[in-house]
């Protein structure tokens, strides 16, 4: 009796994207600030230590904050498309 043994690549397929950068921000007076986060461990407290210090350095006009369920795939669009009203994207990703 022959058998077969299905073998399955769990490899996720690799994605591309060519994002343009802005140029850096020698200033950040008058800047909204953004904050994003993936729910990994103490990335809130990191994010928010890099706010006050920001904010003790400089006159910001705001901050925009926006998290995700983690995973590797990344934030949805739509959490993109808001953050993206701020000047500046601080994100913290890692544990």
């Amino acid at each position: 009796m022959e058998r077969t043994i299905k073998v399955l690549d769990p490899t996720a397929k690799s994605r591309i994207e060519e994002i343009k950068m802005s140029a850096p921000a020698h200033d950040l007076n008058g800047k909204v600030i953004g904050f994003m986060w993936n729910h990994k461990p103490n990335g809130d407290i990191l994010l928010l230590r890099i706010k006050e210090e920001l904010s003790r350095r400089y006159k910001l006009a705001g901050t925009v904050w926006k998290h995700w369920e983690g995973g590797g795939s990344g934030p949805e669009a739509s959490i993109i498309e808001e953050i993206a009203a701020a000047d500046m994207v601080v994100v913290a990703i890692g544990d």
